[in-house]
């Protein structure tokens, strides 16, 4: 019952206060560089803007830093992205959706995990371990 509460419930009672604080980063990248649409892109933009969380633990123990991640633009639906990080939190068990979530969601897009070097399933047991506080 849980997967079913976390892939049914609204977005907006779902997102941590860090997972919100990144897709408003995003927001203001897209702004700021005058797109018309919020995407993958410019979310990776917001989490390395943000700097902190599970997203960014995660990655600096697979010896990744998001400050300096260049990633071609892709254009990858947003809306796909999230919907990925939904599905990830329901499949980890969790009530939420967290900076990792949404980095999960972003390395269903092959261009995201090239980009920044790191595979699918590497990376989600890395969030696991950071999660249970036996990161590296």
């Amino acid at each position: 019952m849980l997967r079913r509460t976390t892939l049914d419930r609204p977005l907006e009672l779902l997102l941590t206060t860090r997972a919100r604080q990144a897709l408003d980063l995003a927001e203001q990248e897209a702004r700021a560089l005058r797109h018309a649409r919020v995407t993958a892109d410019h979310l990776l933009k917001g989490l390395a803007r943000l700097g902190e969380g599970v997203a960014v633990m995660a990655l600096s123990g697979l010896g990744r830093d998001l400050t300096v991640t260049r990633a071609q633009e892709t254009g990858a639906d947003l809306d796909h992205v999230v919907e990925q990080a939904r599905r990830e939190a329901a499949g980890l068990g969790h009530r939420y959706i967290g900076t990792e979530h949404l980095l999960l969601g972003l390395l269903h897009e092959e261009s995201m995990a090239a980009a920044l070097g790191v595979d699918l399933p590497r990376t989600r047991a890395q969030v696991i371990r950071v999660l249970q506080g036996k990161a590296r």
